[in-house]
C-alpha cells in the first residue's frame, strides 16, 4: 500500500466547483494528474466512465471512485476529504464527505483494485475507521492511520 498511497496524495479541506459527483471527479482528476503522469481530462473521463456503470458511493459518507488508465506506470491511491457533502447517488442516499480514489493501470492483471476494495470494505464496517477518515485533522496523521489500517 505504501507504494500506492503517499502523504502528498491525501487532500483534506477540498471543495469542487459544485457539490455533485461530476465536479468532484473533475477535482480528483486534476489533483491526481501530476502524480499519476496522466492528463487530468483523461483521468476525469476514466472516473466518469466507471461511474456510469454504477455509483461508487458506498454509503456512510464514503465513495471509492476508481479508474483503469492506459500508460499508467504505478497504481495510485488518493484520499479526498470534502468540506461539504457531495451528491453522489450513494447506496444510502447520503452525501459523500470522503473519497478514496483508486487509479490502476489498464491491464491490471493482478486485480490490485479489487484487493484494495476488499480491504477497504472490511474496514468500513468499523465505525471508528470512518470516524477517523472524517475527522482526523492532520493529513500526515491521517495518512499514517490509513496505511496502518490497510496493512492489518
Amino acid at each position: 500500500m505504501e507504494e500506492m498511497l503517499k502523504v502528498e496524495y491525501v487532500f483534506t479541506d477540498q471543495q469542487p466547483e459544485r457539490n455533485n459527483v461530476k465536479s468532484a471527479l473533475k477535482l480528483i482528476g486534476e489533483k491526481c494528474s501530476p502524480y499519476a503522469g496522466i492528463k487530468a481530462n483523461n483521468l476525469t473521463k476514466a472516473f466518469l466512465a466507471r461511474e456510469k456503470m454504477d455509483s461508487t458511493g458506498f454509503g456512510e459518507q464514503l465513495a471509492i471512485p476508481h479508474a483503469k488508465v492506459k500508460k499508467l506506470k504505478q497504481p495510485m491511491v488518493a484520499v479526498f476529504r470534502f468540506r461539504e457533502g457531495i451528491e453522489w447517488d450513494s447506496m444510502d442516499g447520503q452525501p459523500v464527505k470522503v473519497a478514496i480514489a483508486l487509479i490502476m493501470p489498464d491491464g491490471d492483471e493482478d486485480n490490485t483494485h479489487l484487493t484494495i476494495l476488499a480491504k477497504l470494505a472490511r474496514k468500513l464496517v468499523h465505525q471508528e475507521f470512518m470516524d477517523n477518515l472524517l475527522n482526523m485533522e492532520d493529513k500526515v496523521e491521517l495518512y499514517q492511520y490509513i496505511l496502518k489500517e490497510m496493512e492489518d
